[in-house]
């Protein structure tokens, strides 16, 4: 018996600086580009209620977070940590829902990780050394807090491509706002809807290249109620422009509010 032989593609794509295969190209001349995972993370990101830390490192949280983190980075404000004038993001592992020890290795300003020359995903240090608090009482932040922040490389995501944003947040049940906020670039391309007693939810987003790399076009699915299409024009060809970025906003600084996990997938097109 003989197999017939299919021809799928006439030959490979290749990216122009690096010499990466990121695509073929089709029989009729089309260039087909590979997915590719931008970010993703499992370790949660969340911002701190208020609390203290002790000289040991030992962080006490004023409001019991959802589980027992044996990981988890949270967000700190100034003086929490000796010589810490900014504020900043910090690994913690929990042996409580509201007790665990703060590790050095500071991510990130005052408000998290909002610029793109400051990228950040959770992952899991290669050394445990524990900080000096400054065993006073801090204030949970309630300004929005960049938690994430994932770079794209310029030019590419393509004139049709998109980029695909999938979260997992949770939050205590109290009468307190607390919103997730999505960014391409510096602007604000979807929101959920403001948790008060909902402990959370999942949101996804896509965003758009629609026939130029600086006209975009983003929709969200399990954010606002509207879902109303939401157009910006970020220059996604630009060096240093395009990122995607994730925050949370607390009103009531004895609230949380955790990304439990993220994944970030980037689907190319001409």
């Amino acid at each position: 018996m003989t197999i017939p032989f299919k021809q799928g593609s006439t030959a490979q794509t290749y990216d122009a600086t690096t010499g990466a295969l990121i695509g073929t190209l089709g029989l009729q001349g089309q260039a087909n580009y590979f997915p590719t995972v931008l970010g993703s993370g499992s370790i949660p990101v969340g911002v701190a209620n208020s609390g203290t830390i002790a000289t040991s490192g030992t962080v006490t949280l004023g409001t019991a977070l959802p589980r027992i983190y044996p990981a988890i980075w949270l967000y700190f404000p100034a003086a929490a940590v000796v010589g810490d004038a900014t504020g900043g993001m910090y690994f913690c592992v929990m042996s409580s829902t509201t007790v665990g020890v703060v590790y050095q290795g500071k991510q990130g300003v005052a408000n998290g990780v909002p610029a793109a020359t400051q990228p950040f995903q959770p992952f899991f240090p290669t050394s445990l050394v524990a900080v000096v608090g400054s065993n006073a009482g801090y204030t949970g932040s309630t300004t929005e807090t960049f938690l994430v922040n994932v770079t794209i490389s310029p030019q590419t995501l393509g004139l049709q491509g998109q980029v695909r944003v999938t979260t997992n947040q949770t939050t205590n049940n109290s009468a307190g706002a607390k919103t997730f906020k999505n960014y391409l670039g510096a602007s604000q391309i979807g929101q959920s809807g403001s948790y008060t007693t909902s402990t959370g939810g999942t949101q996804m987003i896509v965003v758009r290249n629609a026939g130029a790399q600086n006209f975009n076009v983003s929709q969200v699915v399990g954010g606002t109620a509207t879902g109303a299409a939401v157009y910006t024009a970020i220059d996604t060809s630009a060096a240093g422009t395009p990122f995607i970025a994730l925050s949370a906003t607390l009103a009531t600084a004895t609230d949380i509010a955790v990304y439990e996990g993220f994944t970030m997938e980037m689907m190319p097109k001409d």
